[in-house]
């Protein structure tokens, strides 16, 4: 337990570096307000540096490894079953529409970014490579299911309806983007030009520490004040329900050692913080999904330990 928190110790420092330099207004501020830096850096991350990671590791996974079936039952399997105790909890307690889109998100997103870096962490390039396949099973899954629901619940009929606004978000979302690219240059044995490889080399190295850095700076401890039942549901199906179903799913799937480790992080990470922007779009209540966010990942800090120690002793 020591060693594992040890690991994970300088991603949550970085965390709390990014709360920090947020709050300090620091590197300055922005036309666009005393936060204007982060959210630029952000879409930075998220439309060209995490991109470039992500095309990197999955153009040069393993994919002849035979592990993508048994991600697919353990992480597919264990969101569904989770986002599906999520919305019965809510419709159960009576939460209204606009809490329950925020429950729902909160219970079965996954922050990649942590996701990622826990598993360079522990395992170097080994477990980049393992935690790129895991995402391109769990990125174009996640997306659809966040944005159906969300979709749903509110009622959301323009642009033609749930499908053509499925098509329209999922066309344009460059992570998955990224992983058709790197998937399809690996499986199609493409070598690329030394040029372009090294430049995104480059930019990947750069992701993990600013990403971390842009999870931190979204942290909202003021939104804690909105504590109450629908913050405590979503936190509870995401770290106690969700990677009890990993672990359970796992089993089945017969996965073992490095794998087995890579998915018992998926399931330990707090929820995606860009749950918050997807809020704001589709009208959940976003002030919850951002103390539902901040909540996550200051308890993430002393249950993903515990998760992942249970799963190396069950797994190896």
């Amino acid at each position: 337990m020591l060693a594992i928190s040890a690991t994970i110790a300088p991603i949550f420092l970085l965390l709390v570096l990014g709360y920090l330099l947020r709050r300090m207004h620091f590197p300055g501020r922005a036309a666009a307000g005393p936060d204007g830096f982060w959210p630029a850096a952000d879409r930075l991350v998220y439309w060209l540096l995490f991109p470039a990671l992500l095309f990197q590791e999955t153009s040069r996974a393993p994919l002849s490894s035979g592990v993508l079936g048994a991600y697919a039952l353990a992480l597919i399997g264990a969101m569904v079953l989770t986002g599906l105790a999520a919305l019965a909890v809510c419709r159960v307690a009576g939460f209204p529409h606009t809490a329950t889109g925020s429950v729902f998100q909160g219970a079965m997103r996954h922050n990649t970014f942590i996701a990622f870096a826990v598993c360079d962490g522990l395992f170097g390039a080994a477990g980049l490579s393992q935690a790129a396949l895991a995402t391109s099973i769990l990125v174009p899954v996640t997306n659809l299911a966040a944005v159906g629901v969300l979709v749903v619940l509110h009622h959301d009929s323009a642009d033609g309806g749930l499908a053509r606004r499925l098509m329209r978000e999922l066309s344009r979302n460059p992570l998955l983007i990224a992983i058709a690219l790197g998937l399809g240059c690996n499986a199609g044995g493409v070598m690329l030009p030394a040029i372009l490889t090294d430049t995104v080399g480059l930019l990947a190295r750069v992701t993990l520490p600013l990403a971390l850095l842009c999870v931190g700076a979204a942290l909202r401890l003021e939104a804690l004040r909105k504590a109450g039942p629908p913050l405590l549901v979503s936190t509870a199906g995401k770290l106690l329900l969700f990677p009890a179903l990993i672990l359970g799913l796992v089993a089945l799937s017969g996965l073992g050692g490095m794998p087995a480790i890579v998915a018992a992080v998926y399931g330990a990470v707090p929820t995606a913080v860009s749950g918050y922007a997807l809020a704001r779009q589709f009208g959940s209540d976003a002030e919850l999904m951002a103390g539902i966010i901040t909540l996550q990942t200051l308890v993430a800090f002393v249950s993903m330990p515990a998760t992942l120690l249970l799963a190396t002793t069950l797994f190896g």
